[in-house]
């Protein structure tokens, strides 16, 4: 485990990113920004005692998002082999829930992917018809 200081605004990684480590935000707020997400308002904003940065490390997969400190943060951050040993000592039922439910959101952060992608298309193409 290692203390890591992040600066307001600061990335702490991107999405598509190798997964090689968990977080947890020990004082300060991260804001979770999926691909989908234009704007600049995060979709999902993490305060104190919060972990993030866990699918990746669970299902061995690259981020799905991207990280940035909202204001000044004080994380810990756990290793991708720390992680895993100690997933390993745990009750193997334990083990295999969060796998289950790290496959299940994944899902459906592709749908919802997909879905806005649709969305986007549909208005481009409204765009052009009027534009028309």
């Amino acid at each position: 485990m290692k203390k890591i200081v992040a600066k307001q605004n600061e990335t702490i990684f991107e999405a598509g990113a190798k997964a090689d480590s968990v977080y947890l935000v020990v004082s300060g707020e991260i804001g979770i920004f999926l691909p989908t997400n234009n704007s600049d308002k995060p979709d999902f904003i993490l305060g104190e005692n919060e972990i993030f940065g866990e699918m990746g490390v669970i299902d061995k997969s690259l981020r799905a998002g991207r990280a940035d400190a909202l204001s000044d943060v004080n994380l810990i951050k756990i290793s991708q082999h720390e992680f895993t040993d100690k997933l390993s000592k745990s009750d193997p039922f334990i083990t295999g829930l969060t796998r289950v439910l790290v496959a299940r959101i994944r899902d459906l952060l592709k749908k919802t992917t997909k879905n806005e992608k649709v969305k986007n298309s549909d208005i481009e193409t409204a765009n052009q018809e009027s534009d028309a």
